[in-house]
């Protein structure tokens, strides 16, 4: 099995086609073909399974794509590796960043890395927080800040921030004129929120169980924080966010936010990478810059209900 057999059926499992995929490797498709087979026999098994519409990975063709994806990157991570004995910190980091951070920390954090280490190529993706969990661990991310919902397990994490959850109305509704609003009376609500493992979800059945009041009154279930937003200010019903998801929207008069309190409801952002992330220059000069621009980004009064945990970047030991 080669390294470059593994960098062609990752390409082949992306684009779902054989004729993309040789275009973009600029090999021919029967070449293509004859190295997925004998990947296939090294591995004794059928990898990719072919269709009208395309390919699709098999169930064994879709844990050699996770273990490949990993075995490029720390080949990608070794080659950066040796560069920076003579160049300096230089190679890829691909960076998840939750759709919560990404106004405030998105664009700072991105000019500040190409400014301090021109070298490193910064690729900054921005998702809900359990998909930059999962793709930490498969390997598409080399760093990713997530929240602790819980499914932290496996991964090395660095305390980031606390971030304060708000309860998100339309404008005319009857909480709207609210300063604060206690846990309890959220009870009989029918909210809008993402799904079970994404967003702020786990953090909210949490909380409400804690509270007595059993999982939340879910009306509509919404993995977009756009669509979430928009189906609040319509009235579909109130949603659960963070500040910096609606801070625009509070401002333009499109959304109100109402403290939540008896007990606040907050959760903890964590930078998540793989262990043998602690051992790689880019990755932690990354992570240096990260904390200065997050400390910069929480000082601002507007920024409600962020709070900086300030910590030192993780030692390779």
């Amino acid at each position: 099995m080669e390294i470059r057999q593994l960098r062609y059926f990752v390409r082949i499992v992306d684009l779902g086609s054989f004729s993309r995929a040789a275009g973009e490797l600029h090999i021919a498709q029967s070449a293509l073909s004859q190295h997925v087979a004998s990947l296939e026999a090294e591995m004794k098994a059928v990898l990719l399974h072919r269709t009208t519409r395309g390919v699709q990975a098999t169930e064994a063709g879709q844990s050699l794509y996770q273990h490949a994806q990993l075995i490029l990157q720390h080949a990608a991570d070794a080659k950066a590796a040796v560069e920076a004995v003579s160049v300096g910190p230089a190679g890829h980091v691909a960076f998840g960043l939750p759709l919560s951070l990404v106004p405030c920390l998105g664009l700072p954090f991105f000019n500040a890395v190409r400014a301090s280490y021109p070298a490193i190529q910064l690729q900054v993706l921005e998702e809900l927080s359990g998909t930059i969990l999962e793709w930490v661990k498969n390997g598409r991310l080399t760093l990713g800040i997530a929240f602790d919902d819980g499914n932290l397990e496996g991964l090395h994490t660095v305390p980031l921030l606390e971030e304060r959850l708000f309860l998100i109305v339309a404008r005319d509704s009857p909480f709207a004129r609210r300063k604060v609003v206690p846990v309890q009376e959220l009870a009989g609500l029918g909210f809008v929120l993402p799904s079970k493992g994404q967003g702020v979800r786990t953090r909210v059945d949490r909380a409400f169980e804690e509270a007595g009041l059993g999982p939340a009154n879910v009306v509509a279930t919404i993995d977009s924080l756009t669509i979430l937003k928009q189906a609040a200010a319509a009235g579909v019903g109130p949603t659960i966010l963070a500040w910096m998801s609606v801070e625009a929207e509070v401002q333009r008069g499109e959304l109100v936010a109402v403290e939540i309190t008896r007990p606040a409801i907050t959760r903890v952002a964590h930078i998540c990478m793989l262990s043998p992330t602690l051992r790689l220059r880019a990755p932690q000069c990354v992570m240096e810059e990260l904390l200065r621009c997050v400390q910069q980004a929480t000082r601002p009064v507007m920024r409600r209900g962020l709070r900086f945990l300030p910590a030192a970047p993780p030692s390779p030991g």
